[in-house]
């Protein structure tokens, strides 16, 4: 055998290099975008949770003709609602506990006027405010304006409800009864 005949297999260090390399580009690419991935997951399970609240109002409505659990003389509270028409599994994606309402009535002055004394909904509009994971806003007489900027607007339906909650991944949802 000659001195330069034989083939050395295997791989240089450069080859091995470019392939580790490439491998950790590809797990930071997931590692970034899993968490991303994740919130919007929990978003997404928090505006079906909406919805389903927003269905049960109706038919607690249709039982109650037409009354909001506040309305009722014997003060059945929202706590009971949830209890009564939830089918429990109304909890938070992030923590597993129950989402906690926080209700309160628009004070916009007339119809189609922002709710401009409702603090509750404001704070949640406000960057700097830390709103409690897991607070769903529940805003009477009310519906959604369709911009996070003005939140939800006074109507003169007496039986109407926006339901509002700050997203993980930023902004505000807000749905109609």
């Amino acid at each position: 055998m000659k001195k330069g005949d034989y083939k050395l297999k295997g791989f240089t260090i450069i080859e091995v290099s470019l392939v580790l390399a490439i491998a950790g580009l590809i797990f930071l690419m997931v590692f970034i975008a899993l968490p991303a991935l994740q919130r919007q997951q929990r978003d997404t399970a928090r505006k079906e949770d909406i919805t389903a609240f927003i269905s049960a109002v109706k038919k607690y409505q249709t039982n109650n003709r037409g009354a909001l659990p506040d309305d009722r003389s014997d003060s059945t509270s929202w706590d009971k609602f949830v209890d009564d028409y939830m089918n429990n599994g109304f909890e938070d994606p992030s923590t597993g506990e129950r989402y906690e309402l926080v209700v309160e009535a628009c004070n916009g002055g007339g119809k189609d006027k922002t709710c401009a004394t409702n603090e509750n909904w404001q704070k949640v509009l406000t960057d700097n405010f830390n709103v409690s994971v897991g607070n769903m806003y529940v805003i009477t007489q009310a519906k959604c304006a369709g911009d996070e900027s003005t939140g939800v607007l006074s109507t003169a339906n007496t039986r109407k409800i926006a339901v509002l909650y700050k997203l993980e991944g930023g902004g505000l949802y807000c749905e109609n009864s």
